[in-house]
């Protein structure tokens, strides 16, 4: 038969040279699992696919049919583990008792009940004015830009209709409003309302008898607690994309002028940052100090910068018209590409305005939040009918206003301490409605714990910056992939001729397509490796952000099974890394999107390819050195794990207990020396896995690469462990609570001494009862039977802790792995303490006899 085949291939060659076609590009004799190749001398061969041979590649060699059989076994094996497991399901459901399957009776209400409840108690008229003003400013605020971009528009269309340079000369404002990239209007005015606000703000410790304590510089935003949390999030929202612009600048954007270098670029980019923060630094810091003279400040100013960000944006920073410094720098054809593409029509100004949705609406909302929160602020000031509990918390200051909230019996913190003596069946669902709609599976709503502003802030900025980068890189990247193809052809076909050049030394030519690895077209596998990329990301930012709440929880009740417990050694890297947190966490991700988007775009362009082309020699190649290696670890894993489950282990792997010893001591001897041949080849898959799993999980900062034992080297799980340790002794709800309570009596007896009468009768019995004076015997009594039932509590007592030196308060204060250690420590100072106290009462007593003897 194969006589007859290499009679059959001659024939042909010999009647395609006479013809004229004498090469493999005309015809192919090879069947569908071959490549036809043609050499110098005019003959043609078959190049077989995979594992098939013959002389037109129409046969299945030996190593086929064991691989196909090899594969066969694997997949049986594979159905087999599912299969009996899926059994065993279906059979423990079945056999389930009644009295297991019955849930406790406990009576929630009904979703519907909590609907209407939460539409009956919303501010139906606040939020739907704010969310109408919103939308009709920040319309407004785009229907603007529209107006001054259209003109700069026509003129460049023009230009590139009439075949001159694409550029457009700015108007003069923005030579007056912007100088050196700095804007001229509202950095300044922004630095005056820093000054006021500093004059206005009281100091709190630092030389409070000077100026009558007024000087003190205000707080933007208290990462710490949720003060204001949507309004910071909204603000450093807005910050993403400057902030991404800039970084764009740094990276390769606008060249350093003549003389300046690149450390003073570098700085000069620093300083913009610096703008950037004073520029939004009176908005927040308004909105904490929450005075009528700041929100006034504030609201006007952000009417200000608004308008100047419109005409700004709109005149001077179009994001695809360059100004006549711009072309001559880059001298680049951006421009015509896009028009090339989008054509001259208003896609540009409707991409840019697609664009610039978010941060307008972000704009929109600090202009309407701000005027609202002055609105309110006057009418309260102004009303009559205010209730004496706030008037009294009117008297206290912001931190102190916050403290005292606390103790309220629907804060946050007090559902946290009433939940801890709770089970998870026992806690009540969530009175959010949004919360009760997620299924418990995905991810469960709790109203006892709280994100601090910190969180949210790098959230909402992560977010909007994802949504700026997903967007510019479908805009400004779809119209060059074109010419990426060819350069990636090019480099692919240079690469592929170097290897088949150092591998073989005939010079032939395959038919078809004369590359081992043809690139398809990149616009489809580049957007679905974009969305792709951002699935990937969102997810893990989704993952990520239950994991912190999970983690401070876990952080909360001292379970250190995951963040590794604080120590006084490493206070300061705790407090550093706190520090950078924010940082390392955009930064991971931008290096996280980097490398996913080269993954994934990998992966799409080569499934495109075998859709496109049908086969992929190169592909090919390495999935034949890789198919018959994975083989036989993918059946010798599930082997294993059949017999672990089955044969091996008492109770199908409910109990580790072993089963069956003799039978398994045998199969360890012989596995033992299996192993050794499988172990160096998944060494290889441990770090092909460690490769893309570093990938996968750049931006997850509780995930370190570098495993549990060298974790604390990572500088990304190092900066989240001071994030998670740092809240934890801030924020934690049992010391609030605790707090708040002592604060608030203290603050009540405050006033009852200084003889504020309530006009209010119910609030007057309700706090006379909490601050009824009692006898000094009783409070001692009280004060001996708490200490007795909660004897450690001795070692934290003011008194008791005078009398130590500063290394003995550290051994009671530290939380070290030592436990043991620590608590011996602890008892051998009590001890000591107290045989002191008793040798100096003994003396007293010896003294007081002799006395008693001589008289």
């Amino acid at each position: 038969m194969s006589s007859v085949n290499t009679l059959i291939v001659t024939i042909l060659s010999l009647t395609v040279v006479v013809d004229g076609l004498s090469n493999c590009s005309k015809y192919n004799p090879c069947s569908q699992y071959g490549y036809c190749r043609t050499d110098s001398n005019g003959n043609m061969s078959c190049e077989c696919k995979f594992w098939w041979a013959g002389t037109i590649c129409d046969e299945q060699t030996t190593s086929g049919k064991q691989v196909i059989a090899f594969g066969c076994i694997s997949a049986f094996v594979i159905a087999l583990y599912y299969g009996l497991g899926l059994v065993r399901y279906i059979r423990n459901r079945k056999n389930k008792s009644k009295e297991n399957q019955k849930k406790e009776n406990i009576e929630y209400p009904k979703l519907l009940d909590v609907a209407l409840k939460t539409v009956r108690r919303a501010p139906r008229l606040s939020l739907f004015l704010t969310t109408v003003l919103i939308i009709i400013v920040a319309t407004a605020g785009l229907l603007g830009k529209w107006k001054i971009l259209q003109p700069i528009h026509d003129e460049i269309v023009n230009k590139y209709q009439t075949k001159q340079s694409l550029y457009y000369i700015p108007n003069s404002f923005c030579n007056s409003i912007i100088f050196d990239q700095f804007n001229v209007i509202t950095f300044p005015v922004a630095c005056l309302l820093i000054i006021m606000f500093i004059i206005v703000t009281k100091r709190t410790s630092l030389m409070r008898d000077k100026c009558h304590g007024y000087g003190g510089l205000p707080i933007p935003v208290d990462f710490i607690s949720g003060v204001d949390r949507k309004f910071a999030a909204v603000v450093f929202a807005i910050c993403a994309d400057e902030l991404i612009t800039i970084f764009l600048e740094l990276v390769g954007g606008r060249a350093s002028r003549e003389g300046e270098g690149i450390i003073l670029t570098y700085l000069l980019h620093l300083l913009q940052v610096f703008v950037m923060g004073f520029r939004y630094y009176p908005f927040l810091a308004a909105v904490y100090i929450n005075s009528i003279f700041t929100l006034i400040c504030a609201t006007l100013y952000a009417w200000l910068d608004y308008s100047i960000t419109i005409v700004k944006q709109g005149m001077c920073e179009p994001d695809f018209y360059s100004t006549y410094d711009q072309y001559r720098v880059k001298n680049s054809t951006t421009v015509d590409v896009m028009f090339l593409y989008y054509g001259t029509g208003p896609a540009l100004i409707a991409i840019q305005l697609c664009t610039d949705i978010p941060r307008y609406l972000c704009l929109a909302y600090i202009n309407v939040k701000l005027p609202l929160l002055l609105i309110d602020k006057i009418y309260f000031k102004f009303k009559g009918n205010v209730s004496l509990e706030k008037k009294l918390l009117l008297k206290l200051t912001l931190e102190q206003r916050i403290l005292a909230r606390v103790s309220r019996p629907n804060s946050v913190e007090m559902l946290y301490v009433q939940n801890l003596f709770r089970s998870t069946n026992q806690r009540p669902h969530t009175k959010n409605l949004f919360g009760r709609l997620i299924p418990k599976k995905i991810y469960e709503w709790r109203d006892d714990f709280l994100y601090s502003s910190r969180v949210l802030c790098v959230y909402s900025s992560i977010f909007l910056l994802l949504y700026f980068v997903a967007i510019q890189a479908c805009v400004r990247v779809i119209p060059y992939l074109s010419l990426v193809q060819t350069f990636l052809q090019r480099v692919f076909d240079a690469v592929t001729g170097l290897i088949a050049a150092f591998s073989t030394n005939d010079n032939t030519e395959v038919n078809g397509n004369t590359s081992n690895f043809p690139v398809p077209s990149l616009v489809r596998p580049y957007i679905i490796a974009l969305f792709l990329t951002l699935i990937i990301i969102i997810i893990q930012l989704l993952v990520f952000l239950v994991n912190i709440r999970r983690n401070l929880l876990q952080t909360y009740r001292g379970d250190d099974s995951e963040i590794p417990r604080r120590q006084r050694l490493h206070y300061i890297s705790c407090s550093s890394g706190n520090i950078h947190f924010a940082g390392y966490f955009i930064g991971y991700l931008i290096w996280g999107f980097i490398l996913i988007a080269l993954l994934s775009t990998i992966i799409s362009i080569s499934i495109e390819a075998f859709i496109t082309y049908g086969s992929v020699r190169i592909i090919e190649k390495i999935l034949k050195y890789i198919i018959p290696v994975v083989l036989p670890i993918l059946l010798k894993q599930y082997i294993n794990i059949l017999l672990a489950q089955y044969v091996f282990l008492q109770h199908y792997g409910e109990v580790l207990a072993l089963n069956n010893r003799r039978i398994l001591m045998i199969f360890i001897y012989f596995n033992f020396f299996l192993d050794a041949f499988l172990g160096f080849v998944s060494s290889i898959f441990r770090l092909i896995q460690s490769l893309i799993g570093g990938i996968l999980y750049m931006c997850r900062l509780d995930y370190s690469p570098l495993g549990r034992k060298l974790e604390t080297l990572d500088g990304g799980f190092s900066a989240y462990c001071g994030l998670i340790h740092t809240e934890c002794t801030h924020r934690h709800p049992v010391m609030l609570v605790f707090v708040s309570h002592l604060y608030t009596q203290y603050i009540m007896r405050q006033w009852v001494n200084k003889k504020i009468f309530f006009t209010d009768l119910s609030i007057e019995k309700k706090y006379r009862i909490q601050i009824r004076p009692s006898s000094r015997y009783i409070r001692k009594w009280k004060l001996g039977a708490f200490l007795i039932r909660n004897p450690m509590l001795v070692f934290y007592r003011k008194a008791f802790l005078n009398q130590l030196h500063i290394e003995e308060v550290r051994a009671l204060n530290d939380i070290d792995d030592d436990g043991e250690k620590n608590m011996k420590q602890r008892l051998s100072i009590y001890t000591r303490r107290m045989s002191a106290a008793q040798l100096s009462i003994a003396s007293d007593n010896s003294i007081k006899d002799s006395k008693t003897e001589r008289f």
